[in-house]
């Protein structure tokens, strides 16, 4: 039986892949899967015009002045026909038309 001939560059890349993939085992990945890419918060000015406000988006939820918040909670007010009213009745309103604008940037958390 004959052999292959040697290929350097071969094993070159499958020692590499291999260093790989101890490496990622050894941080506790999983092979083949992308590395977490973590995101920095994000502030969003809203309604600039008439009352302004600004959110704060991180992967956690988001943040309206005081109060962290998450998509889900806008997504069952919105369901059920509620406002939110922040800071006990003298603060801002979340009304519809306003979870709608922070529920469209939920896709980039």
């Amino acid at each position: 039986m004959k052999r292959a001939p040697f290929n350097k560059e071969l094993v070159d890349f499958l020692l590499t892949v291999k260093k790989s993939l101890s490496e990622q085992a050894e941080l506790g990945a999983n092979p083949g899967q992308a590395p977490v890419v973590e995101r920095k918060p994000t502030k969003v000015t809203f309604d600039k015009s008439s009352q302004p406000f600004s959110v704060i988006f991180s992967e956690r939820g988001f943040l309206i002045e005081d109060t962290r918040m998450s998509f889900e909670e806008l997504e069952t007010a919105i369901s059920k026909k509620y406002n939110i009213v922040l800071n006990h009745g003298d603060g801002l309103v979340l009304d519809a038309v306003k979870m709608q604008k922070i529920l469209k940037y939920k896709d980039l958390y």
